[in-house]
């Protein structure tokens, strides 16, 4: 890694449980146990898959952490609560790492995470995505973290980007005094439409259409994203890539995977996948 280059590492998904609940040890709730299909409900293992997960980004290099979006399986606050506790045993301070919400974090209640940023993660709130809807200067690199999620049944997983979140990314992607270094914004769905209408409305994002024309119109706009657990590496017709998707923690087994991006100057990079 070139010495001028800013690291960071994007990590998503990590669908925290709460270790300290009866329920770590006896039966879970419907929802929960709907959401973790095919997953075991296994707390302590979450914990280590994201605290092994930080470990790989830390001995990687990096300056900064993003995880975009289900942090916790159903936004209960014993959830945000341990979610908090590996997030301040990772080594990174608090100053260095990005969290936004995902939809598995409204499923318990609409202000579920406002109610996470005024209580366990209030460390991490000015790095994070609030109602403030700010660019966030980390280590030399332009971030704007946004909240796309709503509060819905377990049964749908949408996310929607609203008029008024829309306008401050115009804003800022037109601002002349900003447009000398990669604009990254981070959000949980990815901004494109899904493949079919019935998809898009059940999982997709809302307002999609008009966050890739901001996309298409400003080349030094990227996102990162999470949801769909998987690696995603798409362009807009300009050769480089400019929407990054990255995997999810809480699909991890013995190996840890971290992706990485380099960003000097006007550059926005993916530098690779690290692992153990």
């Amino acid at each position: 890694m070139d010495a001028t280059c800013t690291r960071i590492a994007h990590l998503s998904d990590v669908h925290m449980l709460d270790t300290r609940s009866s329920r770590a040890r006896a039966s879970w709730s419907m929802g929960h146990r709907f959401l973790s299909f095919g997953r075991p409900l296994d707390a302590a293992e979450r914990c280590r898959k994201l605290a092994h997960a930080l470990s790989v980004a830390r001995r990687a290099g990096t300056h900064h952490v993003v995880i975009s979006g289900d942090l916790t399986e159903i936004g209960a606050p014993g959830e945000f609560e341990c979610l908090a506790e590996s997030l301040h045993d990772s080594g990174f301070a608090p100053g260095r790492i990005t969290l936004v919400p995902g939809n598995h974090d409204l499923y318990t209640s609409p202000d579920g995470w406002k109610k996470a940023l005024d209580g366990p993660l209030a460390a991490f709130r000015a790095t994070s995505a609030s109602a403030r809807q700010e660019i966030v200067e980390c280590a030399g690199v332009r971030l704007l973290p946004i909240d796309v999620t709503h509060h819905q049944p377990v049964t749908r997983s949408a996310g929607c980007v609203s008029g008024k979140t829309l306008d401050v990314l115009r804003r800022c992607a037109a601002d002349p005094r900003l447009d000398d270094r990669p604009l990254v914004v981070v959000q949980h769905h990815p901004p494109f439409v899904r493949k079919t209408r019935a998809l898009h409305w059940i999982d997709g994002l809302i307002g999609a259409t008009h966050l890739m024309a901001l996309l298409g119109a400003f080349r030094h706009l990227f996102v990162l994203h999470g949801h769909l657990h998987h690696i995603v590496n798409r362009s807009l017709g300009c050769g480089v890539d400019r929407i990054f998707g990255a995997t999810a923690v809480v699909d991890d087994r013995d190996v840890a995977r971290v992706r990485l991006y380099d960003v000097s100057s006007r550059h926005f990079a993916a530098a690779g996948v690290v692992t153990n």
